[in-house]
């Protein structure tokens, strides 16, 4: 006789489907974007100096706090492109967008090995900081290097010959189709009308003017205390600015000197408020010494921690994430 067989469990019971009828997506929103990407994640590009390249990050932080690392994070898996450079005015990020497009003169003969030579832009603008863009110079491919006392156009092949002609930046290429966060202009800040129109260039020059650009305002430092020419040339920024753009005007300055902004989750932790350096850096409307890198001119990680946070806030209310 057969061994009797145990009786089948009973099915378990179904899960409840939603009033629609399907099963719910699993996962956060986040995880399903990164997982789920969809096919029309537009990539985001940086310009700017040393403040958008996080110089003085790695300051006070146990790790260095990057700010395009925490908009990759972001943004993910949209590609971000930082173009921070530092010691850069607002008319090198016009070259490096490719807005500009500067006839070259070729100043002498080629470097051997290499195939470098001096240029001169007839544009006057000369180099700054570590400055090397990559382009064609009349149809020859290199890069246009402005990390030294001069220009040097470096041909990607030392055995093309180069002539005078017009440069275009290779990055132009990179940017478009582009939303793009802007931070330039504070080391010409004294340039108000400059900065304000190379900074409206930019913006004119994306996809969708009226939605594809977030513009950062300048912070003061202590070189930039009430008063001065630099702390009036900011305000004067800060404010034009905040006319022009509106929701797409980020005003950091207002974040950094602010006890309200002292307060943001991320600078939580520092107390800030319960120390007496901050008031007399509140006093003089200049970023506290705790937001700061050493050499008072760049914010320290946990600056750079809280801009950060500001960017990506301002991001999702622009529905870019």
């Amino acid at each position: 006789m057969p061994a009797p067989q145990p009786a089948a469990a009973p099915a378990a019971p179904a899960v409840p489907l939603p009033a629609g009828g399907t099963p719910s997506a699993p996962g956060t929103e986040a995880s399903r974007r990164l997982l789920a990407p969809r096919r029309d994640a537009r990539p985001l590009t940086l310009w700017g100096s040393s403040s958008m390249s996080s110089e003085g990050g790695a300051a006070a932080t146990p790790v260095a706090v990057r700010i395009h690392e925490h908009l990759a994070l972001a943004a993910a898996p949209a590609v971000v492109h930082g173009y921070g450079v530092g010691a850069t005015r607002s008319r090198h990020t016009l070259l490096m967008r490719g807005l500009d497009t500067p006839e070259l003169r070729v100043l002498g003969d080629p470097a051997p090995g290499s195939g470098a030579v001096p240029v001169a832009l007839d544009s006057g603008l000369s180099p700054a900081g570590p400055l090397r863009i990559p382009g064609d110079l009349a149809g020859v491919l290199g890069v246009l290097d402005g990390s030294g006392e001069s220009w040097m156009f470096v041909p990607d092949d030392a055995a093309r010959p180069l002539a005078a002609g017009r440069f275009r930046s290779a990055l132009a290429r990179v940017a478009e189709g582009s939303r793009q966060v802007l931070w330039m202009g504070k080391n010409n800040i004294l340039d108000v009308s400059g900065v304000l129109e190379d900074t409206q260039r930019m913006w004119d020059a994306t996809a969708d003017p009226a939605r594809d650009t977030l513009v950062l305002g300048q912070w003061p430092t202590p070189y930039d205390p009430v008063g001065s020419a630099t702390a009036d040339a900011v305000r004067a920024v800060n404010e034009e600015q905040q006319r022009r753009y509106g929701d797409h005007f980020l005003d950091l300055g207002g974040l950094l000197t602010s006890e309200d902004g002292l307060r943001c989750p991320p600078l939580a932790p520092l107390r800030l408020l319960e120390q007496a350096t901050t008031y007399e850096a509140l006093a003089q409307q200049i970023v506290p010494d705790g937001l700061r890198a050493p050499d008072e001119i760049h914010l320290n990680g946990w600056g750079n921690l809280a801009v950060s946070w500001a960017i990506v806030n301002r991001m999702r209310e622009l529905r870019w994430l």
